[in-house]
């Protein structure tokens, strides 16, 4: 009875051990052929995206070399207009946005727009115009006490034009400020002048 259920118990294993080599085997070999048709089709995709890069490329170079041929403006491009004032010796520059009629134009095409500036520079996002002019700048300001209050003159040659009022009052100010405001305080250019009334403020 012993030698019985030993010799079912052995034929059983035989044959769980065979069925379950059997799975393996069919199973490795199926992951061969897997990989043996990823590896195709890997190929095949690696020359197909080869071809697509190569033609990519190509164009690419193409858009480059026509851009390069002659830089246009964007319509993000900021321009500074540089003037030069001989008669003070004063360079005030003045920034402005792009126009939209020149969007897309060529240095050639801008300067024909602008006879008579220089282009200092010229890029897609940055315009640099410069000219000379023959007078003065006409941003000469002189800061002085008036009725206790400072006032800001423009001056043109040798004539001064009250311009401005401030409530800014002289009483306040320190001893060697109320001496210049007596004497007068010039200032060249408006950002210059802004700066010395808020000094004041």
């Amino acid at each position: 009875m012993r030698k019985s259920i030993i010799i079912l118990a052995i034929l059983v294993l035989f044959i769980l051990g065979t069925i379950i080599g059997v799975i393996a085997i069919k199973n490795f070999s199926g992951e061969e052929e897997k990989e043996k048709v990823a590896e195709q089709n890997q190929e095949e995709i690696y020359d197909e995206c080869t071809d697509e890069y190569e033609e990519m490329v190509q164009s690419n170079t193409l858009v480059q070399e026509t851009s390069s041929e002659g830089e246009k403006i964007s319509p993000n491009c900021s321009i500074v207009f540089k003037r030069h004032y001989n008669d003070c010796g004063h360079t005030i520059e003045q920034y402005a946005s792009i126009p939209t009629e020149l969007v897309n134009k060529t240095q050639e095409d801008l300067q024909q727009q602008y006879e008579g500036w220089t282009i200092e520079q010229f890029s897609r996002n940055q315009i640099v115009l410069y000219r000379d002019f023959d007078s003065e700048c006409g941003e000469h300001y002189i800061l002085k006490e008036k009725d206790g209050k400072v006032a800001v003159y423009l001056k043109t040659g040798d004539t001064e034009e009250l311009i401005e009022e401030t409530d800014i009052a002289t009483e306040f100010l320190t001893e060697t400020d109320r001496i210049e405001l007596q004497n007068g305080i010039q200032a060249n250019g408006r950002a210059e002048l802004n700066q010395l009334i808020e000094d004041y403020e």
